[in-house]
């Protein structure tokens, strides 16, 4: 058998569709390399994706919000399987969970929180934020993969970095992103106030994620607006990030797919945890900044920001080459290169 690395993740309603994206990256880079990939989760549900893609998957068929209960069947599967290296990636993993699987093998955790130490032999965090935390301090004998650079995209996007990006005078196409799901149903929000404040000479696409439950509503809404475009479920955003003037996205790991393309564009906040991230951007000038949905006026100032960065095309010039400098897509095979040293 090739080497192989195993993955635990999962991808619901709940946790959307973003930690199995990034590790389906990895997985993809290991493949090219010519290793293996075998995916672990909780759920049926989330064992689709991974094996749409060709990837075996084992289903523990436990609670994904309870690790520490899959213990005993993880340490069963890691002596079966002889597995030599196992990368987690899941918001609720517990410093006891993490410390018994690193007593059978060598392991992997994606940190973008930074809400712990970890015991783990290799830790992740590709975060614009990575660089306000004491990582080094903290960890003595845990290798540390820290920075964009270790940003795990799809391999669409390792492109030139030197090529510029062409910025027309004045944006006319919008992009509308919510990630995998859409809680606070922003998209749905933003084309209801769309129409009571008419962003008049652009035309919209908005595009529904994975476990977005208002592809109907949002689709109705749409009804005979013909600037308006929904789309759900989309293979790759590359193409559609090339063909936006600006794109509009939630704090989170969409955010260095607009950088890697050159896109201009507009960040909200979502959730808590995106808010580091969002600060590291701003630190770099690189995106506009509309606030948070669950803020009172939020609409009324996303469509302020809209306006005034539409007109100015310098500063959308200036970001497009900012983030194109940032992320150069080899992320992925970056972390697969140290996962099988």
């Amino acid at each position: 058998m090739k080497d192989t690395v195993f993955i635990r993740t999962e991808a619901n309603e709940v946790t959307a569709s973003g930690h199995m994206m990034r590790c389906l990256n990895v997985a993809e880079a290991a493949r090219k390399a010519g290793k293996e990939a075998v995916f672990i989760t909780a759920e049926i549900g989330s064992a689709k994706l991974p094996k749409s893609k060709g990837f075996e998957t084992v289903v523990l068929g436990t609670d994904f919000k309870d690790l520490g209960s899959e213990l005993p069947l993880m340490e069963e599967l890691i002596k079966k399987r002889d597995i030599k290296r196992l990368l987690i990636d899941s918001y609720y993993v517990t410093n006891d969970y993490l410390g018994r699987l690193s007593s059978f093998t060598k392991t992997a955790y994606i940190d973008d929180l930074h809400e712990d130490i970890w015991p783990v032999d290799i830790l992740i965090n590709y975060s614009m934020s990575a660089h306000f935390y004491p990582y080094e301090r903290e960890y003595e004998n845990t290798r540390l993969l820290l920075g964009p650079d270790y940003m795990p995209l799809r391999e669409e996007y390792i492109s030139d970095i030197d090529k510029e990006r062409t910025v027309k005078k004045r944006a006319e196409k919008l992009l509308v992103l919510s990630g995998g799901g859409d809680e606070a149903h922003f998209l749905l929000n933003f084309l209801k106030r769309s129409k009571t404040e008419p962003l008049k000479g652009f035309e919209i696409k908005l595009i529904a994620g994975r476990f977005n439950r208002d592809l109907d509503k949002l689709k109705k809404e749409a009804e005979g607006l013909t600037c308006v475009t929904v789309l759900s479920e989309i293979p790759t955003l590359k193409g559609e990030l090339e063909a936006a003037d600006i794109c509009i996205s939630a704090g989170g790991t969409t955010l260095y797919e607009l950088a890697a393309t050159g896109t201009p564009g507009i960040m909200y906040c979502l959730a808590d945890n995106q808010k580091d991230n969002i600060r590291g951007f701003l630190d770099e000038d690189i995106f506009e900044y509309a606030g948070d949905v669950r803020d009172e006026g939020f609409y009324e100032r996303m469509t302020a920001v809209i306006k005034v960065y539409a007109e100015d095309t310098k500063k959308r010039e200036e970001c497009a080459r900012r983030g194109k400098r940032l992320v150069d897509g080899n992320g992925a095979g970056r972390i697969a290169g140290v996962l099988f040293e």
